[in-house]
């Protein structure tokens, strides 16, 4: 018996180029979150994509843990993003964007999403992430963000902030959010803001860390033969840890640590190949 997970989030059409080449791949947190949390719990996925990939996506998440009760179909086409990684400094170098169906998305939860007792909110405007959060009655919120939203919409996404009780982000997201370069301090600073209790920090291949009030649990990323394409790493990251989470039925502070090894487990699963494909294992619930 498991807690049940819902994810809200996005379905994106990659074209990614990284030193290992140039593919074509579908993604999004949705789906890297969804298929990482799998392996622990039943995941209920909200998101839009367009009639174009929806197939694809079907066969992607073609697991008996996974329902796709919340994902709406458009006629639009789904969101394509075009990004070249650059392994030198671990960001994007160069990205772009079509955004297709995703300003369509209302952000309605489907009612299993509603009644799940973890919740997931991936990076999008937080509008959409307020609106979210507003209709779930879990008993854990995890939330993700990007530079983009934190410089540009502080008020709104401070205020969903006081709303969730983990919060995802990279050391340089920390740094935006909180203007200091004591990534430590500064996370230990947000908890206790509204209901927040932890800052899950990804550092990339330096692993990542989970700082509470007045704990820090630091672990590195595990080992892989090469990395091919980091993207999802993060959503995959969030999936292991709240999958972990649910499996475990608990929201103390002393299952962060485990649930922290987890995601970082799964995050090493997404980064050997092209999109979806390093966590394309059956899930076990």
């Amino acid at each position: 018996m498991t807690w049940d997970v819902a994810v809200a989030g996005t379905f994106h059409s990659d074209d990614l180029t990284t030193p290992a080449g140039r593919h074509d791949a579908l993604g999004g947190s949705a789906v890297y979150f969804s298929l990482a949390a799998s392996r622990y719990a039943p995941v209920h996925v909200n998101g839009i994509v367009g009639t174009d990939t929806v197939a694809g996506y079907r066969r992607i998440l073609d697991r008996p843990s996974i329902h796709l009760d919340g994902m709406v179909v458009s006629t639009s086409p789904t969101f394509r993003w075009h990004a070249v990684h650059d392994f030198g400094r671990w960001v994007t170098a160069h990205e772009s964007s079509e955004p297709g169906c995703d300003p369509l998305w209302e952000a309605t939860l489907s009612e299993q999403s509603r009644r799940a007792e973890v919740l997931f909110v991936g990076s999008m405007d937080p509008a959409l992430q307020h609106r979210v959060i507003d209709q779930s009655s879990a008993r854990l919120i995890g939330l993700d963000s990007m530079t983009e939203f934190i410089e540009t919409r502080p008020v709104d996404l401070a205020a969903v902030l006081r709303k969730i009780d983990i919060l995802f982000l990279t050391g340089a997201e920390l740094g935006a959010l909180t203007g200091s370069d004591d990534w430590r301090r500064s996370a230990a600073r947000l908890c206790g803001t509204g209901r927040l209790r932890a800052v899950v920090v990804k550092h990339g291949p330096a692993g990542a860390a989970c700082v509470t009030a007045s704990t820090l649990v630091e672990k590195p990323a595990l080992a892989v033969a090469a990395v091919v394409d980091p993207t999802g790493a993060g959503d995959a990251l969030a999936g292991g840890f709240l999958g972990h989470v649910a499996m475990a039925m608990r929201t103390d502070d002393d299952l962060f640590g485990p649930a922290l090894a987890e995601g970082l487990g799964l995050a090493a699963e997404a980064i050997v190949a092209f999109g979806t494909a390093g966590l394309a294992v059956t899930g076990t619930v």
